[in-house]
């Protein structure tokens, strides 16, 4: 399921209110903001599994741009590494590796997986890193 980080939840009734960043953004929005996207409370119905729209905030390590890391790719590689990527267009690739989208932890795992098949040392590690709050579904 893609879940939009931008919508909130008011069900303070529910038993994972506690620890739902929709629920902690709605306490947030409500104080602050004259309009804003809610879940449909009628519709929202959590059960003893959960809630299928719940999201955690979570600290991850965020990386940007792999240009270290394509420098080391022997130049006879560089016309076929493209299409290893699980990118489905040419620009998303190329903001990926010029830096101007993160990337999750998970990720992280994918492109370094792929430069070891190339041969390139991963311990150079992406461009930057930064630490940032991000939503996850639990």
């Amino acid at each position: 399921m893609k879940y939009q980080s931008n919508v909130v939840c008011p069900k303070a009734d529910c038993p994972m209110s506690s620890v739902c960043a929709r629920h902690a953004d709605y306490l947030e929005v409500l104080a602050s903001k004259e309009s804003f996207t809610i879940l449909n409370p009628e519709k929202v119905n959590p059960d003893a599994n959960g809630c299928p729209h719940m999201l955690k905030k979570e600290r991850q390590r965020i990386a940007y741009g792999f240009k270290k890391l394509l420098s080391e790719v022997p130049k006879k590689h560089l016309n076929y590494l493209y299409c290893r990527f699980p990118y489905n267009s040419q620009s998303s690739y190329d903001r990926r590796r010029r830096g101007l989208y993160g990337m999750s932890p998970s990720e992280q795992e994918q492109i370094l997986e792929i430069f070891k098949r190339y041969g390139v040392d991963t311990s150079i590690g992406f461009d930057r890193y930064q630490e940032e709050e991000v939503y996850v579904e639990p």
